[in-house]
């Protein structure tokens, strides 16, 4: 079987470095696609995930407190606790802190100035930045609240904001790394559903089928082949693109997670390309239908709108992108150097809807042959 496998995959290998216009695709959406995405976009603060964190414990801090409320805040912690503070931002349970410090209500009533801190977490930088805007200007009406209509604040609630992960906000962090998720997923799809398609086009489908191969030969093959690919081509964007030119900082202990992640998520999405394959007669046909259903992909990981900015129904569906748990991983694995441990439910997620994934495409396509 291995040495039936081995000559499979050259073959594989041959045809696709025989396509230029496929090489050259996937050298563009690898390299200058995410370069040009690098500039970022903007996006609406709803419902953000907020926790505070009361340390004065006064009844100015309580209203303080209260201000923060939808449509743009969800306040979803209480925290006591600085580890609190750093756990829920590690695992990415919050977006935004508002941290009151103590001493709070006693300045105030001083007529000193008192500070309002925010940490945020820069990994959605443009986002951030627009949170942080709303803190500032909240903390400017409660003072303006303080002092009475009309009337100069005699005392000010200074912002003081801190950003974790992304200290200057550089949007094309967040972008580029979109961007690469969104091509991985696009790649994994379409060459695996290309390479199949060419099989049928050609006639040589029906050469492989007389053959002594198996139909689970034949798949991975094709899956191995084209996910080897993907792989190499992530890694080659990681480092010639989003690390050099973008400046990410490289977290060294979160790559080999991420790597991990990567595979799992691109042979799930590959066995997804055989699966388009088997209905498809024609290559257009296949980018068609790629095109048809790769913007619901995308809408639903979250990379386009937050995912706390979608109706409830909607949320719930989300769950059953793999991309979604992908995202999650990348970010927190490149950009929060998260430990691996506090992503463990969106690796389960990934890998449990992974596998269903390519176990339905692997029955769908023996079926095909058969």
């Amino acid at each position: 079987m291995l040495r039936r496998l081995a000559s499979l995959l050259t073959k594989e290998y041959r045809q696709f470095f025989r396509d230029r216009p496929l090489i050259l695709i996937v050298l563009y959406v690898f390299t200058i696609e995410i370069y040009v995405a690098g500039t970022g976009f903007n996006i609406e603060v709803r419902n953000y995930p907020t926790a505070v964190y009361d340390r004065d414990r006064t009844q100015l801090s309580v209203q303080l407190a209260e201000k923060f409320r939808a449509p743009h805040f969800q306040v979803t912690h209480l925290i006591t606790t600085d580890a609190e503070m750093e756990a829920l931002l590690n695992q990415g349970l919050v977006s935004l802190v508002v941290l009151i410090p103590e001493g709070f209500a006693r300045r105030l009533a001083q007529g000193r100035e008192a500070e309002v801190q925010a940490v945020a977490d820069g990994t959605l930088s443009n986002t951030a930045l627009l949170a942080l805007g709303y803190v500032e200007l909240i903390s400017q009406r409660f003072a303006q609240e303080l002092a009475g209509p009309g009337r100069r604040p005699g005392v000010q609630v200074v912002f003081e904001p801190r950003v974790f992960f992304n200290p200057n906000l550089r949007p094309e962090w967040f972008a580029s790394l979109i961007e690469l998720f969104a091509v991985i997923t696009l790649v994994s799809i379409l060459l695996p559903a290309a390479a199949m398609v060419r099989e049928k086009e050609y006639g040589t489908l029906e050469q492989l089928l007389v053959t002594p191969l198996r139909a689970a030969e034949i798949m991975l093959a094709k899956v191995l082949s084209m996910a080897s690919i993907v792989l190499v081509s992530s890694l080659l964007s990681l480092f010639l693109v989003i690390y050099p030119v973008f400046a990410l900082p490289f977290q060294a202990a979160g790559l080999p997670f991420f790597l991990i992640s990567t595979a799992l998520y691109v042979f799930s999405a590959t066995g997804a390309g055989l699966l388009i394959a088997t209905v498809c007669r024609s290559l257009s046909e296949t980018i068609l239908f790629l095109l048809i259903i790769i913007a619901p992909i995308l809408f639903l990981s979250g990379s386009w709108t937050p995912l706390e900015a979608m109706p409830a129904g909607l949320r719930l569906i989300t769950y059953l992108s793999p991309l979604r748990y992908y995202l999650n991983l990348g970010e927190g694995l490149l950009v929060r150097g998260a430990p691996w441990h506090f992503l463990l439910d969106d690796f389960v997620g990934l890998t449990l809807l992974g596998l269903a994934l390519f176990a339905f495409s692997a029955w769908r396509f023996r079926k095909y042959l058969g």
